[in-house]
């Protein structure tokens, strides 16, 4: 399969919110998971396009009412022998790196960090205009070499370690990266930017609270 963009981007949503492993019935499962109030549009226009693009299968949209979330699954050997083959472990995603075929590529990078910020990022308003963005993992490594990367062009950034409770019933340690300074900010928008609806418009309310020297995308 050609390396591409989109592939570089669908990876990086992998890493962020994705899952995959195969079980001893012979199933292949490949899922993405959101949440159901924020990701709900991202899950069904961009993600399942993306994957429909990319593979030519269309997949199943699944809501899960209690624990209110939105999962995109696909059921497929030879997608998982595939993206299995282009770094996305199976199981539990443990020990991660980025991809050498990313990681030595500098656009496919930037799309590979968008995937990452629609899925694990955040942008964060503040009153007083000192907003943030936040790249989150639970694996270090990858969260290094996303710093390492950002440094060298010319961003600075913070890293931290921050304790968070999930939803599901347990806590997760995440290793974050922030983006604090407004020329960072406008940097990383224009750079890498978003396909998540709900990122695009609070996106939108930063340029509107006159936080951005830029009117951002649709």
């Amino acid at each position: 399969m050609k390396l591409t963009e989109n592939l570089a981007e669908l990876m990086g949503i992998l890493y962020g919110d994705g899952y995959m492993n195969h079980y001893s019935n012979g199933h292949y499962l490949i899922e993405i998971a959101g949440d159901q109030e924020k990701d709900l549009e991202y899950h069904k226009t961009f993600i399942s396009g993306l994957v429909e693009e990319l593979f030519f299968v269309k997949p199943k949209l699944i809501l899960r009412k209690d624990q209110k979330t939105v999962i995109t699954r696909v059921s497929s050997k030879k997608i998982f022998l595939l993206l299995e083959e282009l770094g996305m472990p199976k199981g539990k995603k443990i020990k991660l790196i980025v991809p050498l075929w990313i990681k030595n590529n500098s656009k496919f990078f930037l799309y590979f960090i968008r995937g990452i910020y629609d899925t694990d990022g955040s942008l964060i308003l503040r009153k007083r205009r000192q907003h943030s963005i936040s790249l989150s993992l639970k694996n270090k490594e990858p969260i290094l070499e996303i710093k390492e990367f950002l440094e060298n062009k010319g961003y600075f950034l913070s890293f931290v370690t921050e304790e968070t409770y999930d939803k599901r019933g347990f806590n997760s340690t995440m290793f974050c990266l922030r983006i604090n300074r407004k020329k960072m900010i406008n940097s990383f928008w224009k750079e890498v930017g978003s396909n998540n609806p709900y990122k695009i418009e609070k996106f939108k309310k930063m340029a509107s609270m006159g936080s951005l020297g830029f009117e951002p995308r649709n």
